[in-house]
């Protein structure tokens, strides 16, 4: 179970290296592992009182999901090895793409799952980052509240709450575990860089949300908190633009479950942790979102949440500035939360008109006056076609077939409106995904077509043709392959001349001699909308001898009827002596025993 590990850390961080040691570790997933008490020499009694005074109400939060194996954190100290991190074994890192968390102290990479080359992003936690707070257990209650968020989103099962792909692991010099992949926090593109490299890129540095996108993000963390109130009876306690990530498909995804709260029994809320110069900042929650009966009265509930998502809406108009900016001082929090009223008014001009009045309930130090997360993802403001088409593809993985389906027309409906920057940076690679994938390729197949149908030529050469030759050439269900072949015609439209030939031609062809009567039928159908492409050779060498061989082959009549409709689409592009040669003694030679067939010779 324990292993020990022989060399250094290497993690790519823009064009160097971060290098370091870790002592020897637990390589064992889930195992908290805690060092309190044992770094250093003896501590003064008045140290003792001290640390002890600050972490207490903590270490009475703690106990559950710490896990906390004494055993297993004296055999930790006891060997004098370094390590790297475990996490390594299961992930190749690349380099820092963000930076998220209590006081950003996470800093986030890319990285590609070793076992299945899966995209992923891996967080890790220096703890020399906690260095300067000289008393052990004082970096250990940072190390615990880091511990909790990593052990809340592996409990949490929702689609907006960052989904972990490897549990946290840990070794004398850093925490670290990996989830889906990442792109930025909130606070990273509203202009936080803390715990960024240098060389940040352009596409965080550069930023700027288009209206849609909020409205669409400010949906997706209100539906997360409203599972957490209602389904999990959880109150999350720390909402900011540190807390809230952007993953690489633009969902935004809480994280930050730090300083979560369980809701017990029939209570409408719990006791809060208030903000205090005796506990490390890196282990409290941000004091500029904080709500106010949190920080005076130590009272938290649900709607404490929604203070701080209305924070939240004001730092995003507001170049990500909170209304309140306290600078870790709690008299100044006492003093600007007082001025926030005025506050707002300079910020509100900036909101949509229909988010005013709500983010100012949201924001009043009344809690009777907040909505519910559930009531305020009711507003007139979040009832856009748009944001509904695309909430409704958030959950398709939780919603049974019919649903599906009615979630993708929806969508489909809507792709006109739909602004390019969503369509194609968020949509788009949701669907080819989909598309990809046997199972739900009958889903979302329509919705790519209508996106082709609108989609301009030139986008659909840059952007989506390569998928989409990708689809063609991949096992697909029998209604997948007869639905492109009923829309044959606007793919066509968009296509080049030598995509047609090379590609789509061939995916007609190629269906002509399937086994299904249902694709044949579609095949044979879609010969009359390519004839324009084909010239005699391929007429005489290809389309002719299968579409007859499909007659005599089948013992369908509405196949051998399709097959001769399909040769009497094509007898106008014919010529004459290929007529006389080829067509009038295969007509000859049919037995006249089916009127239908008759009559199709005829």
């Amino acid at each position: 179970m324990l292993h020990v590990h022989q060399q250094s850390l290497k993690v790519k961080e823009g064009n160097g290296y971060l290098e370091g040691t870790c002592g020897a570790g637990v390589a064992h997933r889930g195992l908290s592992v805690t060092n309190r008490g044992r770094r250093g020499g003896s501590r003064s009694e008045e140290d003792n009182d001290d640390s002890e005074a600050e972490t207490g109400l903590w270490h009475q939060r703690c106990r559950p999901w710490a896990c906390t194996m004494e055993m297993f954190s004296m055999l930790k100290h006891s060997m004098g090895a370094d390590d790297v991190n475990p996490i390594t074994k299961y992930f190749t890192i690349g380099k820092q793409t963000a930076s998220a968390g209590v006081e950003m102290v996470w800093k986030i990479y890319e990285a590609v799952r070793t076992d299945d080359k899966k995209e992923a992003s891996v967080f890790i936690f220096e703890k020399k980052i906690a260095d300067k707070l000289h008393k052990p257990r004082r970096r250990e209650v940072v190390a615990e509240t880091l511990r909790k968020d990593v052990w809340y989103l592996e409990q949490l099962k929702h689609p907006k709450i960052l989904t972990v792909l490897h549990g946290i692991e840990e070794c004398h010099d850093s925490l670290a575990f990996a989830t889906e992949p990442v792109f930025a926090s909130l606070a990273n593109v509203l202009g936080n860089h803390d715990r960024l490299p240098p060389n940040i890129s352009a596409e965080i540095r550069d930023h700027s949300f288009i209206e849609l996108e909020i409205k669409h993000g400010i949906v997706q963390i209100t539906e997360a908190l409203s599972y957490l109130h209602n389904t999990e009876r959880l109150i999350h306690c720390n909402i900011n633009p540190q807390s809230i990530l952007l993953t690489k498909k633009r969902s935004w995804k809480l994280i930050g479950f730090g300083f979560a709260e369980k809701i017990k029994d029939d209570k409408e809320g719990c006791t809060g942790q208030s903000w205090t110069t005796k506990i490390p900042k890196m282990a409290q929650p941000d004091l500029n979102f904080m709500a106010p009966e949190v920080q005076l009265n130590k009272m938290c509930t649900p709607l404490s949440d929604m203070f701080s998502v209305g924070m939240v809406i004001c730092s995003i108009y507001n170049e990500g500035r909170s209304l309140i900016c306290a600078d870790h001082n709690p008299s100044f929090y006492v003093k600007q939360l007082d001025q926030m009223h005025d506050t707002f008014g300079l910020v509100a001009h900036r909101m949509p008109l229909q988010l005013v009045e709500p983010v100012e309930k949201m924001i009043n130090k009344d809690v009777r006056y907040r909505p519910t997360a559930q009531l305020f993802s009711l507003l007139k403001y979040f009832n856009d076609p748009v944001v509904i088409s695309l909430h409704g593809m958030d959950m398709h993985d939780r919603r049974d077939p019919a649903q599906r389906v009615e979630a993708y027309a929806s969508l489909s409906q809507v792709v006109p409106n739909i602004p390019r920057k969503i369509l194609y940076g968020y949509v788009l690679p949701e669907i080819l995904i989909e598309c990809k994938c046997a199972d739900s390729i009958i889903f979302a197949l329509p919705t790519l077509i209508t996106i082709i149908d609108y989609a301009t030529r030139a986008d659909y050469v840059d952007i989506i043709m390569a998928e989409f030759r990708a689809i063609l050439a991949n096992t697909k269900p029998v209604q997948a392959t007869v639905y492109i072949l009923n829309k044959l015609d606007i793919i066509l439209t968009k296509s080049p001349l030598d995509e047609t030939k090379g590609e789509v031609l061939p995916f007609v062809f190629n269906t002509l001699d399937s086994s299904s009567l249902q694709a044949q039928e579609a095949a044979l159908g879609a010969v009359g909308v390519i004839k324009e492409f084909l010239d005699d050779n391929i007429l005489r060498k290809v389309v002719l001898p299968k579409a007859k061989s499909l007659f005599f082959r089948s013992n369908s009549v509405k196949i051998r009827v399709n097959a001769l409709t399909c040769i009497d689409h094509l007898l106008d592009s014919l010529d004459k002596m290929l007529i006389l040669d080829n067509i009038l003694p295969f007509l000859a030679n049919i037995p006249g025993q089916d009127p239908d067939v008759i009559m199709c010779v005829v």
